[in-house]
C-alpha cells in the first residue's frame, strides 16, 4: 500500500504547533504558582514542538491532495497517538518521578477526555494540572476537528479524515463544507468555555480552578479535584454551572448550529436529544427515591440533587463525582453503570455508544418482535418520521456488537493484573466509554495506579479506541487494510 507520507509529516507539524503554543499557558502558571522545576520542563518542550512545527509548515510544500480513506483512518489512529507522546513529556520532566507509562497514560486520558490518572493529581503542580485540562479542552471538540478547519490552508482534502475521527451523523446536515463545518462547531464550543468560565468565576471558585474546571467540564473529562479545591465544588451554584454546561457539550452540537441558522423545527424534532434528556430526568428522579427509601438521605431534595448530578457525570461520560457512589445501594450503581454504557448524544464531545445508537436497536428489537408474530409484514424503522436505511441499521447493530467484543477482549488482557472481575470488567467499560469511573478498586477516584505498567498500555490503546469508535485502531490490525489490492471474499 503507498502511502502519503508527506501529508502525514504535514499534519504532524501542525499538531505539533498546536501543541507547543497550548503550553505557553502552563508556562505563564509555572511563573506565577512559582513552580521553577516544572516551568523549567515544560519551557524547552514548548520552545521545541513550536520550532518543529513551524519549520515543517513552512518548509514542506505541495499542491493540493485528496487523501484516500485508508490514510484518513491511519492518520486519525496516529495522531492520537502522537499527541499523547509529545503531551507525556511535561509530566515525564516535571520531576516528580513519574513513570515513562504512566505520563504516556496520562496523556492519552486528557486527549482523549478519560480524565482519569495513574497519577497523584495533589502532587502534581498547578502549570500540570493546567495542562492536563488544556488537553481535555483540545480533545473534547476533537483536535483533529481543529486541524480540519485549518487543512485549505495546507492545500488538503479533510473528507476522509472526518471519517475516522467523527463518526455519527454527517457533517454534510450543515449545508456547507467540512473545514467550514470545523470553524462553526468549535466557535461555539468556544463560545461555550468562555460562558462557562465567567459564571463559574463570580462563584466560591478562585479564577485558576474555574479556568481548569471549565476546560475539564465542557470537554466531558471531568474535573482536576485536588484536596486543596474540594471544597469549592461542594457549593451549590458551582455545581449547577458544571452540570449545566456538561449537559450542553453533550447534546449534539449539529442542534446548535441549526438553531443559530434559524432552524428551529428541525432542531426541536431531533429525537435524540428529546430522549438524552428523558433518560436523565427519568434516572435521576428513580435514583432519588431508592436513595431516600433505603435511608440512605433523610432529604429527597439532597438525594434528588446528587442524583442528577451522579447521573449527568455517568451518561455524559465526563466521569466527576459529587459523592461516593460507591456506598449507594446496589441498584442505583447499576442504573449509573447503564448511563455509562448509553453515553450522550452524536456529534458531541462524550463518548460510549451514544443515545441515538441505543434508539435504533431498540427500535430494530421491537421490529423483531413485530415480525415474529407478522412474518410477512413491511415494517421500516423510522427516526424522526424518516425510514433508516438498511445500511445504517447495519452499522449500528455492527458497531455495538463490536463494542461488547472489545469489552471482552481487554477483559481479558486486563485479567492479567489479577484484580477482581468487578473492577476488570467495570474498568474495562469505563476506560473504552472514555468516562474513567468504575466500580470495585477504582470506584469514586477514577485513579487506575493500581494497574502494572501492562494494564496501562492496554488501557491506553481501549481509550484511544474508544475515542476513535474503535474502527480505526481495529483496521489497522487487518490484512485488507494493508493490502487493498488482494482483499478476499468474506
Amino acid at each position: 500500500m503507498n502511502l502519503n507520507y508527506s501529508v502525514m509529516v504535514k499534519v504532524a507539524g501542525l499538531l505539533t504547533l498546536i501543541e507547543g503554543i497550548a503550553m505557553v499557558p502552563c508556562i505563564l502558571a509555572a511563573l506565577i504558582f512559582e513552580e521553577w522545576k516544572a516551568g523549567s520542563a515544560l519551557f524547552p518542550v514548548c520552545v521545541i514542538c513550536v520550532c518543529v512545527g513551524w519549520v515543517i509548515l513552512t518548509q514542506l510544500k505541495f499542491n493540493k491532495i485528496n487523501l484516500h480513506l485508508h490514510e484518513g483512518f491511519l492518520i486519525a489512529c496516529l495522531c492520537w497517538v502522537y499527541c499523547s507522546i509529545i503531551g507525556m513529556f511535561p509530566f515525564y520532566f516535571c520531576g516528580s518521578d513519574f513513570t515513562l507509562i504512566g505520563c504516556f497514560f496520562e496523556a492519552v486520558a486528557g486527549f482523549t477526555t478519560t480524565g482519569c490518572t495513574v497519577l497523584d493529581i495533589n502532587l502534581m503542580p498547578h502549570c500540570l494540572q493546567l495542562w492536563r485540562a488544556i488537553c481535555h479542552w483540545l480533545g473534547g471538540m476533537g483536535i483533529l476537528i481543529l486541524v480540519l478547519s485549518l487543512f485549505p490552508m495546507l492545500g488538503l482534502s479533510s473528507q476522509s479524515i472526518m471519517s475516522a475521527e467523527s463518526p455519527g451523523p454527517a457533517f454534510e446536515r450543515l449545508g456547507m463544507k467540512i473545514n467550514e463545518s470545523a470553524k462553526y462547531l468549535y466557535l461555539i464550543y468556544l463560545g461555550f468555555t468562555v460562558m462557562e468560565f465567567l459564571f463559574l468565576a463570580v462563584g466560591p471558585m478562585d479564577i485558576f480552578t474555574s479556568l481548569t474546571a471549565t476546560l475539564s467540564s465542557i470537554s466531558t473529562a471531568g474535573l482536576i479535584i485536588t484536596d486543596e479545591n474540594a471544597w469549592m465544588f461542594e457549593d451549590t451554584w458551582s455545581r449547577f454551572v458544571i452540570m449545566t454546561f456538561t449537559v450542553l457539550s453533550t447534546m449534539s452540537y449539529l442542534t446548535y448550529y441549526m438553531i443559530l441558522r434559524g432552524r428551529w423545527r428541525e432542531a426541536l424534532r431531533n429525537s435524540e436529544s428529546r430522549a438524552f434528556l428523558a433518560i436523565i430526568a427519568c434516572s435521576s428522579v428513580l435514583i432519588a427515591l431508592v436513595l431516600r427509601l433505603s435511608g440512605t438521605y433523610s432529604s429527597i431534595w439532597q438525594a434528588l440533587k446528587d442524583a442528577l448530578c451522579q447521573v449527568v457525570s455517568m451518561i455524559s461520560t465526563s466521569g466527576y463525582y459529587v459523592c461516593d457512589y460507591m456506598n449507594w445501594p446496589v441498584f442505583t450503581q447499576i442504573v449509573l453503570f447503564l448511563m455509562l454504557l448509553v453515553g450522550g448524544c452524536s456529534a458531541s464531545t462524550s463518548g460510549s455508544l451514544k443515545v441515538v445508537r441505543v434508539l435504533i436497536l431498540l427500535k430494530l428489537v421491537k421490529r423483531g418482535i413485530f415480525r415474529r408474530i407478522h412474518p410477512h409484514a413491511v415494517k421500516p424503522v423510522r427516526l424522526e418520521g424518516r425510514p433508516v436505511s438498511s445500511q445504517m441499521a447495519s452499522s449500528v447493530t455492527m458497531h455495538i456488537l463490536l463494542f461488547f467484543g472489545v469489552i471482552i477482549i481487554g477483559s481479558v488482557l486486563l485479567s492479567l493484573n489479577n484484580l477482581d472481575m468487578e473492577t476488570t470488567i467495570t474498568a474495562v467499560v469505563g476506560i473504552l466509554a472514555n468516562t474513567g469511573l468504575a466500580l470495585g478498586e477504582v470506584g469514586t477516584s477514577g485513579y487506575f495506579g493500581m494497574f502494572n505498567g501492562f494494564s496501562q498500555l492496554v488501557l491506553a490503546v481501549l481509550m484511544i479506541a474508544g475515542r476513535l469508535e474503535m474502527y480505526a485502531i481495529i483496521l489497522l490490525f487487518t490484512r485488507s487494510f494493508w493490502q487493498p489490492d488482494k482483499v478476499k471474499g468474506i
